[in-house]
């Protein structure tokens, strides 16, 4: 464990276990709902609502930060040697030919400028492969859109 890192507060593998621990840490300290919900910005009595004994709502992705946060939990993920294991043989490994040469995670971004370029680039190399012929009627019919207005 790292310093400055707390204690393990539970272990779970489903979201009921979740909602387990969750209601443990809101008994442990002591927390008073509506107060607890003025904290981390929730609509009043929403924390009842997420992890009382027949929750009417699900911690989703506008609920689960603020709670979490409130309570001082923090998520972390830890491998399952065995279910690692029981996947490995029965489902087979993606075709590496499908998969993206660059990730959205690499922390590129595509600006309007760029996005722009693209298409520009798309519709000359679209144009390159068609005849005469078919380039002519798409300016013909453009040009009458460009009229119209359209």
């Amino acid at each position: 464990m790292a310093e400055g890192e707390g204690k393990v507060f539970a272990t779970f593998d489903s979201y009921a276990g979740m909602l387990e621990a969750i209601r443990e840490r809101v008994n442990e300290l002591q927390i008073h709902g509506e107060r607890f919900d003025a904290f981390v910005g929730l609509p009043e009595g929403y924390l009842s609502k997420l992890v009382g004994a027949r929750p009417i709502r699900r911690l989703g992705m506008t609920s689960l930060a603020p709670v979490l946060n409130g309570l001082g939990l923090k998520c972390q993920f830890i491998e399952d040697s065995e279910g690692t294991a029981r996947i490995k043989n029965r489902v087979a490994p993606r075709n590496p030919s499908y998969v993206r040469a660059m990730p959205a995670s690499a922390g590129i971004t595509l600006t309007a400028r760029m996005l722009k370029r693209i298409r520009r680039l798309g519709g000359q190399a679209r144009m390159a492969k068609l005849t005469p012929e078919q380039r002519s009627k798409l300016a013909r019919k453009a040009a009458l859109a460009r009229w119209r207005g359209v």
